[in-house]
């Protein structure tokens, strides 16, 4: 009976909790009705920012809401991700509102094309838009053939998007054959045919909301137009009715490892770690290490517009640097490491002269600071251990020779005819001098030294009367046993 009323009460308690989750949901669907999403794209743009603004729209779709605002301050990024962005807002079946903000920002460069895809597009006071010219990914001018073509389909793309939005598309163009930029009371003036390259001026997201509620919006799909109703709605905080979408944990972490500096810090940590595991197996953490730092630096490379022959100049110069502490002394494999590692670091974010530009702002590469440092600490390393190898090597072979010739020790790894003995108290490679085997526990004595392996010879256990086992002279023979 007790058991039936246990049971009861969790199958009521359940049940109030799926009403109350019911109503919470019908609630919430009420509200977003007429709700505006905001999206932000406050940094490069770059692949990472295109999924975002994508995901962003597909959830303001989704979830009902009237209209998308894109709050835009960013230098520029990548060309491909750029097209993403507006590929995304001409098949988004709600309106999407463009705006540069806060007061102080900016639609540079890829930005310029991404403010103008906009249903409405609009500026805060103190902003500008522009400076649009296509670049190389090291920020240097591209060569005047490559140039030409990389011109001419950037505007051809602008002028297809002003078209599109009824935009003023002499001046856009502009920004991209010329770099010009524009401040925002540039940017709204209009041209002969009334037209402008933003549409209205707004201090604040509140702001830009009352000045749209109201204005008849003509979709891309499907032809139809929407009236915005944002009378009330307030994107700034508290907000009402304004739904803030942020880049996830995951889009978030993406963009921390995706700065150059870090990427590049990621390869090469990663990269040394795993020779440090195989110079001493069994460490476990550097290898561990190593396989997790790069893979989120081919991870992260997948934001930015890596050159593969600078990443296998990196992991080259690691090789070198291994084999430099192997052969201890060489120095040329040191030298030619440095050389290698500093040119990979260089050139990783380096594109080919023959490539189309990937990026149009800003500069990506890794900072001189950082390669300098990296360079430096891994030469300094490699050279100190060569040096102590080269030196304990020189100072050791000698003086084995005399000390250990004649010991006697014991066998702790069998000797087939190669195995280890421990004479002296410490642990040696050694090999049978006739090629015999000699079993685990049984006694040896040193005959000879070749580098750092022993010639030893097995001890025998009972010699005939007035016999005794040959040994170099000026030694007894005695065990020598730590």
């Amino acid at each position: 009976m007790a058991k039936r009323l246990k049971a009861a009460r969790l199958l009521a308690y359940l049940a109030v909790v799926g009403l109350g989750l019911l109503s919470v949901s019908g609630l919430g669907a009420q509200q977003t009705e007429s709700d505006v999403f905001l999206l932000h794209i406050d940094n490069i743009i770059d692949p990472n920012h295109s999924k975002y603004l994508k995901r962003g729209i597909e959830k303001a779709e989704n979830e009902g809401g009237q209209a998308v605002i894109i709050q835009i301050d960013t230098p520029g990024g990548l060309v491909s991700s750029m097209r993403d962005m507006v590929r995304s807002i001409f098949a988004s079946d709600i309106p999407v509102i463009t705006f540069v903000s806060p007061q102080g920002a900016r639609a540079g460069s890829a930005g310029t094309f991404v403010t103008a895809a906009g249903h409405i597009a609009a500026m805060a006071p103190g902003t500008n838009i522009g400076a649009a010219t296509p670049i190389s990914g090291t920020g240097e001018d591209l060569p005047d053939t490559l140039k030409s073509k990389v011109i001419n389909d950037a505007t051809a793309l602008l002028r297809s998007i002003a078209e599109t939005r009824g935009r003023d598309s002499g001046r856009l163009e502009l920004t991209v054959t010329e770099a010009a930029s524009f401040t925002v009371l540039e940017a709204l003036e209009p041209n002969d045919d009334g037209q402008s390259i933003v549409d209205l001026i707004a201090d604040d997201l509140d702001d830009l909301l009352a000045k749209i509620d109201g204005r008849v919006v003509a979709l891309d799909t499907g032809g139809r137009q929407v009236t915005l109703h944002t009378a009330g709605i307030r994107c700034e905080k508290p907000r009402f009715r304004c739904t803030n979408v942020n880049l996830s944990f995951v889009e978030r972490f993406l963009e921390v490892i995706s700065d150059p500096n870090i990427s590049g810090l990621l390869l090469s940590l990663g990269g040394l770690a795993l020779f440090i595991e195989i110079l001493n197996p069994g460490l476990v953490f550097p290898g561990v290490f190593g396989v997790i730092a790069l893979v989120l630096a081919f991870v992260s490379f997948g934001n930015l517009p890596v050159n593969y022959a600078g990443v296998g100049l990196i992991l080259f110069a690691l090789v070198l640097f291994f084999f430099e502490i192997q052969v201890a002394g060489v120095g040329i494999l040191g030298v030619g490491g440095l050389v290698s590692f500093v040119l990979g670091a260089i050139f990783l974010f380096a594109p080919f002269a023959a490539d189309p530009p990937e990026i149009s702002a800003p500069r990506v590469s890794i900072s001189p600071w950082l390669i300098g440092g990296l360079g430096g600490g891994f030469g300094a390393a490699t050279g100190l251990l060569s040096y102590l190898a080269w030196r304990g090597k020189r100072t050791f072979q000698p003086t084995t020779h005399s000390r250990l010739v004649g010991r006697s020790g014991r066998v702790t790894t069998v000797l087939d005819p190669v195995g280890t003995v421990r004479v002296a108290g410490q642990l040696w490679s050694a090999e049978e001098e006739n090629g015999l085997t000699i079993e685990e526990g049984e006694r040896v004595d040193v005959v000879d030294v070749d580098g750092l392996t022993l010639k030893v010879v097995k001890r025998p256990k009972l010699l005939p009367e007035g016999q005794a086992h040959a040994l170099p002279s000026g030694l007894d023979g005695d065990e020598d046993e730590a």
